[in-house]
């Protein structure tokens, strides 16, 4: 039997399940409180914005102005929310922004960066607010890396990924993100590194949070990096860059151990290697590269890789694996 409604049909009926759920947990309140209010006159909250954004993904969109759209046909029909323009949006989002910085690199080169200190509290209050992050977890870990992000606007650089866009520095906490700084899609990652992560390490300190353990990649290969998170007594797994003095202390090292890691046959190997301030322990592991291609340092045809760390009682193979699970942080932003 067929029978007439006038009830709207969305295929985007589960944002209201979303929706109803955030409610119940106090997000509306939560963020209004932590990003504070809008002059009453404009109508809109910045609950009403963040939670638009949101909204406007999980329904398909990839534009601010999709929710122009999205509004009439799905979002409009959210109780205890008002979906405001694309224009609103905007003009919420440079409320909310701040001015960027410029640094010069020690070749010259002046690169962009933005810190936004509020933000990024508000990021890591709400990873612990929701439960995605437990402050008394004793294991912490620190991941960090830059995360291009492929863009078309007006002010973004070209990189060397050969396409134009921005190269964030990303800090994620069980791949959660806790603290993002913008830089332009040019900057040299090891730019000011350090400084990013005393900020990053601050805002997460100032908020209970005390990582054990950071994982980075080669980009935070750098002296004063490894001698700040040894100081502060973090074990740490950085990507070491390939050297000739590393491939020759490879060579000479006489604990070659085999393994499989990811259905990989490899050797790996351990030696003590002074970086910085503080004497260190480099990891290396080495496996057949593909070409055969023999080495003139190494005198043979193999691939070497290196994982600098000054967690001296972890094994070489369990210090790959653990090195190896950061990859999931690599791709955050391509999964949210």
């Amino acid at each position: 039997m067929l029978k007439n409604t006038n009830t709207k049909v969305t295929p985007f009926g589960g944002i209201h399940l979303i929706h109803n759920r955030l409610i119940s947990e106090g997000t509306i309140q939560f963020i209004d409180n932590e990003l504070g209010g809008r002059a009453s006159y404009v109508g809109f909250n910045y609950s009403d914005i963040v939670l638009s954004r949101v909204y406007t993904a999980f329904c398909g969109g990839n534009a601010t102005e999709d929710v122009n759209y999205i509004r009439e046909n799905t979002l409009g029909h959210l109780k205890r929310i008002s979906i405001p323009s694309a224009d609103t949006i905007l003009r919420g989002d440079v409320e909310l922004s701040t001015k960027c910085q410029f640094i010069e690199t020690d070749s010259g080169n002046e690169n962009k960066i933005n810190v936004n200190s509020k933000l990024n509290k508000f990021l890591i209050r709400s990873g612990i607010r929701f439960k995605q992050i437990d402050p008394n977890d004793k294991g912490l870990v620190y991941d960090f890396d830059h995360q291009f992000i492929p863009a078309e606007k007006f002010d973004a650089t070209y990189s060397y990924k050969k396409k134009k866009g921005y190269f964030p520095g990303v800090a994620t906490i069980s791949n959660i993100p806790v603290y993002i700084e913008g830089r332009n899609g040019n900057c040299n990652v090891k730019t000011a590194q350090l400084s990013t992560h005393e900020r990053a390490l601050s805002a997460l300190e100032g908020e209970g949070l005390k990582p054990k353990y950071a994982r980075m990649d080669s980009g935070s290969y750098l002296k004063e990096v490894t001698d700040y998170f040894h100081g502060k007594g973090i074990k740490f797994f950085i990507r070491a860059n390939n050297s000739e003095t590393l491939l020759t202390r490879a060579v000479d090292a006489g604990n070659w151990q085999t393994c499989t890691i990811n259905f990989q046959d490899m050797e790996v190997a351990s030696f003590k290697y002074r970086f910085g301030k503080h004497e260190h322990r480099i990891i290396a592991y080495r496996f057949p590269n593909k070409t055969g291609q023999m080495s003139a340092i190494t005198n043979d045809a193999k691939n070497y890789l290196f994982i600098i760390t000054n967690d001296n009682e972890i094994s070489g193979e369990k210090a790959i694996r653990f090195y190896n699970k950061r990859g999931d942080s690599e791709r955050v932003f391509d999964i949210q």
